[in-house]
């Protein structure tokens, strides 16, 4: 409970932290030697960026760590989000709140009806349909017939946020403040209710269908209905995170959201951990000071700034083969640690357990990437 109070102060007072002469000193020369962006005006932007992420981190994770459903398209949803809320701010005068509702309830509309179609696919097929979205995704807000709205390949401006006058809130903060609370806030509880949602009926739902589908049928699932209100439940988050990146960024444009980003959400939704509140909220974190801790080892040990991804690549095996958890079920795990465990870990590092492990990580097995049974009957000849 203290940890939570501790938490939430932190989370309250942090724009507010660099100005404080007891933090400011410590703040600038950690944002100094790093280059992660801690302190100053510097460090609550990238604060306030965390907060998207973690928005759209969780929705992913809902998909794909609770319910099972491998998605490379994640940005596609996202993208419709911010382009949903750019358009409302741009060319009508709906209010921010009510433009990423709209946003919310458009992106969800568009994920329930993927999830139709999407029912019969599983593992490497599903993932290869998702991709196929964010594929076109760019080339249909360029298509002339919407140009109109979505501006085409220029994109969408939007004026900067500034502090509202109303309450006298423009003299207790700045714009970079008023900022970080317009994204924390709903962040925050963004991420308490998808925590009470995976441990309600539907997220006990979701697990049922992750583990096995056949069983979970048998248990009276319906697994078509909560197959399709998973991609709608990732693609509301994905809204959601949207319409704050269009906000926080003041840009929005086609290229804003690619293909290698929406296999950057799954990779780093992995290392963070699925499955996992924590992991999210891992993930948001390696995903916004990723750029600092790349630079700052590529200072340290040679490593080349241009190979971020063969970073990630090994992080990636790293990770699954070290903690199938993630980073979450990793310190977990510690939280637990006792003499028997440290053996069983130590056992386990072996070369054989290690391969085994990357083989038998849930992910694997849903790309199809698994160990096959030694006794399938696809092996043997007809």
């Amino acid at each position: 409970m203290i940890g939570w109070v501790l938490l939430g102060l932190f989370l309250l007072f942090f724009p507010y932290l660099h100005t404080w002469p007891a933090a400011s000193s410590f703040l600038d020369s950690v944002d100094n030697t790093t280059g992660l962006g801690i302190g100053g005006t510097f460090g609550v932007f990238q604060m306030t960026t965390l907060g998207v992420w973690l928005v759209i981190l969780t929705g992913l994770n809902i998909l794909t760590g609770y319910s099972g459903q491998i998605s490379l398209g994640h940005g596609a949803f996202v993208a419709a989000g911010a382009y949903i809320t750019a358009i409302l701010l741009d060319q009508t005068a709906t209010p921010l709140v009510v433009a990423i509702l709209a946003a919310a309830i458009g992106t969800a509309a568009i994920g329930f009806a993927i999830g139709i179609p999407s029912l019969r696919l599983t593992g490497p097929y599903l993932a290869i349909a998702t991709l196929a979205i964010i594929v076109s995704m760019p080339q249909f807000l360029k298509w002339d017939k919407v140009s109109e709205w979505t501006k085409g390949s220029t994109g969408i401006d939007l004026p900067s946020a500034d502090v509202p006058t109303f309450l006298g809130l423009d003299r207790f903060m700045d714009d970079s403040q008023w900022l970080y609370y317009s994204v924390m806030v709903p962040a925050v509880i963004m991420t308490v209710l998808a925590w009470n949602l995976t441990r309600s009926r539907i997220g006990r739902a979701f697990i049922a269908l992750r583990d096995s589908e056949i069983g979970a049928q048998q248990m009276g699932v319906n697994v078509s209905l909560y197959k399709t209100l998973a991609f709608a439940i990732s693609a509301l988050y994905a809204g959601v995170g949207g319409g704050l990146f269009a906000y926080t960024q003041d840009f929005v444009s086609p290229d804003s959201f690619g293909i290698f980003q929406s296999i950057e959400f799954l990779v780093v939704i992995v290392i963070g951990g699925l499955a996992s509140t924590l992991g999210s909220v891992l993930a948001a974190i390696f995903f916004v000071y990723q750029d600092g801790v790349v630079l700052r080892l590529a200072e340290l040990i040679g490593f080349p700034e241009r190979l971020r991804w063969a970073f990630f690549g090994v992080g990636l095996i790293l990770i699954m083969i070290v903690a199938p958890n993630g980073v979450a079920g990793l310190v977990q795990r510690l939280k637990t640690l006792r003499p028997a465990t440290v053996l069983e870990m130590l056992r386990q590092a072996r070369p054989s357990a290690m391969i085994s492990r990357l083989r038998n990580h849930p992910l694997a097995e849903r790309l199809g990437l698994g160990r096959r049974d030694e006794h399938d009957p696809g092996d043997e000849e007809s």
